[in-house]
């Protein structure tokens, strides 16, 4: 069952065309990767699909585990969020300044099911629901290795554990589908290597959609079921690792040879 379906989608800045008739969807539980050379226009399609760009043209919708639909026209990213969908940036964007703990609970406002009166008054209601939130936080963090650094300003983590929180903050949304941007982007080989066991086992334990941008070429292939590959804004190939990494017109636009 797909959950995104993003039909002939173009986006031009003046008379810049960064993305141009793309065809892309994601089935459900499916890890996708979307790859291409820098300034292929694989952020300006994440931003398309998470609602920060309105397409020039085309339509994108998607659907929750409900059957809900959603078709993106001018929606708001609040609202697209609230729909179970979340992204992480290529550029770090914690906030620094509160703890881990904080990070993840503040990223759960959408969910807040009681009133200010509540809040207030702290009632049975405020307190219940403030629990249910720390302990699915703290979940969360166990399943990332990041739980003894809950009460951590997000600014002391090492780089590689700032960017294990940006995924975290990303699933305690909620989400169905999460839009990862460079998740291994500054990390070594050893942490690449623990991130992509990571992301499997979070996208099983939380039942996620996950789409992927990523210039670790060794990391999209061993991690993704399918790929697609974007040029100049133009989609040029689309299928499984072993197809991608054996297609010319990748390998000419993109690989420079063929993967070992």
């Amino acid at each position: 069952m797909k959950v995104l379906n993003a039909e002939h989608i173009s986006m031009i800045f003046g008379g810049l065309i960064a993305v141009n008739d793309v065809t892309i969807y994601a089935n459900r539980g499916e890890l996708l990767g979307l790859i291409g050379p820098n300034g292929a226009g694989k952020t300006t399609i994440f931003n398309m699909l998470t609602g920060v760009y309105v397409p020039t043209h085309g339509k994108i919708s998607f659907e929750n585990a409900r059957n809900n639909q959603l078709t993106i026209n001018k929606v708001k990213p609040y609202k697209v969020a609230r729909f179970g969908v979340s992204r992480t940036f290529q550029n770090i964007r914690l906030f620094k300044e509160l703890t881990v703990l904080e990070n993840m609970l503040v990223s759960m406002h959408k969910n807040i099911g009681y009133s200010i009166f509540g809040a207030i008054f702290r009632t049975n209601g405020f307190l219940k629901t403030e629990q249910e939130f720390y302990e699915s936080a703290i979940k969360i963090l166990e399943a990332t290795g990041l739980d003894t650094k809950k009460d951590e300003l997000a600014s002391n983590l090492p780089y590689g554990e700032q960017r294990k929180l940006e995924i975290a903050r990303a699933i305690a949304t909620g989400a169905e589908i999460v839009f990862l941007d460079e998740p291994a982007a500054g990390m070594n080989p050893a942490e690449t290597a623990e991130l992509a066991v990571l992301i499997k086992r979070l996208k099983e334990d939380y039942k996620l959609t996950v789409v992927l941008i990523e210039h670790d070429m060794r990391f999209v292939m061993n991690l993704c079921e399918r790929i697609y590959v974007l040029d100049f804004g133009v989609l040029i190939a689309e299928g499984t690792p072993h197809e991608i990494k054996n297609d010319p017109k990748v390998i000419k636009a993109y690989l420079g040879e063929e993967l070992q």
